[in-house]
């Protein structure tokens, strides 16, 4: 009789796949995990080391559609059989592995842009974060959770955390990426708190250190995060230059971020009634965002060129702004509010750009409550 492969050998193999998995190496992630499924067939029964796998598996999913987006259905199971099938065993998990679930069902939910529902399980994660041991690990939570806090303006939340995410990964050599991305998310908090010029040192910084990494895709994302900065600061020509650089490297390299890149670059040449340069860039963004289903940047897309190329109705701006609501994207409905109230008013339609106006005290108040929250 055949003798079962020890279930520890087996543990081995999960964790060196979950730091693949951390560090995007996807098609080492992809070999290793047929190892440990053609080994869990001849496993001794471990009930605990298989919610593992589930959970490892679902993780590895996530990271697989960072890299490429793929639809339900496609040849990777879906997201909501995953979620199925872990949700029936949530009562069993404990430790660790409930740390595991909340994180990266957070993790979903941030994909997803549900903010507020990936905050609700990135605290319960934290609560379950005494059982986590690993340095690294404790740094990838931390900057995942100051990630969505930024996006939802929860300025001294998301400064926080990134700086304890910081300040671990500062120890470790090999994580010099994630030093990046943690200084681009202390910069974007920065530039929240009006403190433009200090930002763009955290900016310039992180752009020198890509460049000394030669990772292209955090080259792009310097110069999309330096464009903002430029745009704060008022000099919307550099912003343009900056902005055009990122979405560049993006193509090139088949980053989905061209989408916000090319969504800034078409903004400032809206505002700057460059229209013959918007509608070409708009067009540019709009395939891009249909060619990844991008619904919510379709959404933006819809949005400016109705405002500043439209026929000037509120109704369908109205029903854009809805949308971006009740995604909780907060932050994009306050600027493009404010770009709207400040339009109607430029054309004296003062009924319209009351409504907008009012409408953006509204959201202002919803970010306010937030950042006490």
């Amino acid at each position: 009789m055949k003798s079962k492969i020890p279930s520890e050998e087996v543990a081995v193999k999960m964790n060196e796949w979950y730091k693949l998995i951390r560090a995007f190496e996807a098609d080492k992630a992809e070999a290793l995990k047929r190892e440990i499924q053609f080994e869990l067939e001849d496993m001794e029964e471990n009930q605990d080391l298989l919610l593992y796998f589930s959970l490892m598996e679902f993780r590895h999913r996530i990271m697989l559609d960072k890299l490429k987006p793929m639809k339900d259905g496609d040849c990777q199971p879906p997201f909501s059989e995953m979620l199925t099938e872990i949700e029936m065993n949530q009562q069993k998990l404990t430790g660790l592995l409930e740390y595991y679930f909340y994180y990266f069902r957070g993790m979903y939910e941030f994909k997803q842009k549900n903010f507020i529902s990936a905050i609700s399980h990135y605290k319960r994660a934290e609560e379950k974060l005494e059982y986590v041991e690993d340095d690294i690990e404790k740094a990838e939570f931390l900057y995942k959770i100051s990630e969505v806090y930024y996006h939802i303006k929860q300025t001294f939340f998301s400064m926080n955390y990134a700086g304890q995410a910081l300040d671990i990964y500062k120890k470790y050599e090999l994580y010099g990426m994630r030093r990046v991305q943690c200084k681009f998310i202390i910069a974007g908090n920065l530039m929240d708190a009006q403190q433009h010029k200090k930002a763009l040192e955290y900016l310039e910084c992180a752009l020198e250190h890509a460049e000394r990494l030669d990772d292209q895709y955090m080259i792009a994302a310097a110069y999309y995060n330096i464009g903002h900065c430029m745009y704060s600061l008022g000099d919307f020509c550099k912003a343009a230059e900056d902005f055009e650089r990122a979405a560049a490297g993006f193509e090139a390299h088949s980053f989905r971020q061209v989408i916000q890149a090319v969504f800034s670059l078409t903004h400032i040449y809206f505002k700057t009634e460059k229209y013959s340069e918007a509608a070409a860039s708009c067009a540019r963004g709009m395939r891009s965002a249909a060619e990844w289903e991008d619904e919510i940047y379709l959404t933006k897309f819809r949005l400016i060129k109705e405002l500043y190329q439209g026929e000037g109705g509120q109704d369908s701006l109205k029903e854009y702004f809805d949308i971006l609501e009740s995604k909780e994207l907060l932050a994009d409905t306050e600027e493009l509010l404010q770009d709207a109230a400040h339009f109607f008013h430029q054309r004296e339609n003062y009924k319209a750009a009351s409504y907008f106006f009012s409408r953006l005290v509204g959201v202002q108040k919803r970010l306010q409550m937030n950042n006490y929250a």
